[in-house]
């Protein structure tokens, strides 16, 4: 797996060409900077709650999608458990971000509130 942790830059960039038009996404770090500013706007949190994307491996096989898992950064406890926040997708055609569905290890739904 490749961890990205550089995410302050890419979410500047992400943030200053960001509009309503999707937009493609053609990295892995870009797709870490769509995800966490997703994610941490639906759950109401700073994007530097998030310390880094792991990412799934990039071939063929997610569907014209990075998928990545999103970790927050271990500060309430001397030893830390999992800082997973949760396994997403993002279309790589349109930047749209999805849940991902470890289980089957396929696209689910769009994320939203709920998630």
């Amino acid at each position: 797996m490749r961890v990205f942790s550089g995410v302050s830059l890419a979410l500047l960039a992400v943030s200053l060409n960001s509009c309503a038009k999707p937009r493609p996404v053609t990295s892995a770090e870009a797709a870490c900077a769509v995800a966490t500013e997703k994610v941490t706007a639906l759950r109401g949190l700073q994007t530097s709650h998030v310390a880094m994307c792991d990412h799934a491996t990039d071939d063929d096989t997610n569907g014209g999608h990075y998928v990545m898992a999103l970790r927050a950064h271990c500060t309430t406890e001397e030893i830390c458990g999992s800082t997973n926040m949760g396994w997403f997708a993002v279309r790589k055609a349109t930047g749209e971000v999805f849940e991902w569905d470890v289980g089957e290890w396929r696209v689910g739904p769009p994320l939203s509130k709920r998630s």
